[in-house]
């Protein structure tokens, strides 16, 4: 039985479990106006990430099974947030639509109940991305969201920091040695570092208190080594990403790299000293029984169901074929799995507009508002998702900030680059500040374009 299906029995049994979430969406509605887009961003981290720690009892059910409740709170303090609201580009209702037809390409799974929760809770991610998109007037606007979601991670890693020092023996699955704190899935809770590494990177280099900064640069090098002991190449990969930006911008500040490199150097020492061997030993292979399993999939799988995957059938199973017997372990064949090119295609479009767009951005952030360093890891970060997607299904599952976050940042990127493309730049992400930072320019002397001097398109 899959553990959402066991989380779905034990809060239908015991209904008063949902008692704290009840709670505080009461408590939401007394803090003021203004406030609650960026406390509920804020909190949407450690809520998913309770979600998925087992460990954690009947809190981490009704988390899980609420996690929807958190989207739809997201999505209600952007209605009534009081600041104008953005138009957005018509293409970006795909999300949503094809969030619907979801539903009902799967309704006759074995697991049906279970199903139509997850595609549910999946279109209220994409109804609040949308909706949060539509506040993004300015960069200072995507600033506050950025910083939320900084803050969000800074108090969720204490979760699994926790589990590290109070019980380590605990916090790692027998036999195989990979980090996994509070029950949570190795490769699940490397999708909080892998959000965290890039957040809290940029807000060690640009945070105007300097005196946070060796706690950063800590906290930093806790997130590589807990990435590390979970033995997921993925993760590391995905880091590995979005942190060059960062890395290469230090690499202009001496005092601050060796600073970095000895805080860093120390807590990873730290973190590293907890790992067995058998988890360290993947990271040296490049073997994965994927390419396999994608092999039978698209023989065995997707030649009989092409166009619209399972919709109409019955007695399959949501997670995994029953001929294959194991899920995919891609984004893109899980799509193809539920609904055929019907679905997969749409994605996909999404998928090359964003990524698209992310580089047009790129190419022109020395003319948007703002650091233009914020623009160079917030494309490697859309990039990072889409790499990482192309091995787990994480990208499209409505409980990880990853996914809310990957469709903010695709409908951003497009949003903006439809406005440099009809030859508005200037709204395309203002800057309330022009002289934001003094100086700060320097920090992306090594990522300045060759060509064209940075041409603006006419």
């Amino acid at each position: 039985m899959e553990r959402t299906d066991i989380y779905l029995e034990l809060v239908m049994a015991q209904p008063l479990l949902l008692t704290p979430i009840v709670g505080f969406i009461l408590a939401f509605f007394l803090v003021p106006q203004e406030k609650r887009l960026f406390l509920t961003i804020m909190l949407v981290v450690p809520w998913l990430t309770v979600a998925r720690s087992a460990g954690l009892g009947p809190i981490a059910a009704a988390a899980k099974l609420s996690s929807g409740g958190a989207f739809l709170l997201i999505a209600y303090a952007a209605m009534v947030h009081p600041a104008p609201k953005r138009n957005i580009p018509g293409i970006l209702w795909l999300y949503p639509v094809m969030a619907f037809f979801w539903i009902f390409l799967i309704a006759g799974v074995d697991e049906r109940m279970v199903a139509i929760v997850l595609r549910v809770q999946w279109l209220l991610v994409t109804l609040a991305a949308i909706s949060l998109l539509r506040t993004i007037n300015s960069y200072e606007d995507f600033m506050r969201i950025i910083n939320a979601l900084t803050i969000g991670c800074i108090i969720t890693l204490m979760l699994p920091i926790s589990a590290l020092v109070l019980n380590p023996t605990e916090s790692f699955l027998r036999g195989m040695g990979r980090f996994q704190p509070y029950g949570a899935n190795s490769n699940q809770i490397g999708m909080l570092f892998a959000l965290s590494a890039p957040l809290i990177g940029y807000a060690m280099i640009t945070w105007k208190r300097i005196s946070l900064r060796p706690f950063l640069m800590f906290l930093i090098a806790m997130i590589i080594g807990m990435a590390l002991l979970t033995a997921s190449r993925m993760t590391a990969l995905a880091i590995a990403m979005t942190l060059t930006p960062i890395l290469l911008v230090l690499t202009k500040r001496p005092v601050v790299t060796i600073v970095g490199v000895v805080v860093v150097a120390g807590g990873l020492s730290w973190v590293m000293s907890m790992a067995e061997d058998t988890s360290m030993a993947r990271f040296g292979s490049l073997e994965s029984q994927r390419t396999e399993l994608w092999g039978y999939y698209l023989r065995d799988v997707f030649t009989r169901r092409p166009l619209f995957g399972l919709l109409g059938t019955s007695g399959e199973s949501f997670f995994r074929s029953n001929i294959v017997g194991q899920h995919p372990h891609s984004a893109w064949f899980n799509l193809m799995y539920h609904g055929g090119v019907f679905l997969l295609i749409p994605m996909w479009i999404l998928v090359g507009y964003s990524a698209f767009s992310g580089y047009k951005i790129w190419k022109l952030r020395h003319h948007l508002g703002g650091n233009p360093l914020l623009y160079s890891v917030m494309c490697m970060l859309l990039l990072a998702m889409y790499v990482q997607g192309c091995f787990n299904q994480v990208v499209y599952w409505p409980t990880y900030t990853w996914s809310f976050f990957h469709v903010l940042l695709a409908g951003l990127f497009i949003t903006m680059w439809r406005e440099i493309r009809i030859g508005n730049i200037d709204y395309a992400l203002p800057s309330v500040y022009d002289d934001y930072e003094e100086g700060e320019e320097e920090y992306e002397e090594e990522f300045r374009d060759y060509t064209n001097d940075g041409a603006v398109l006419t």
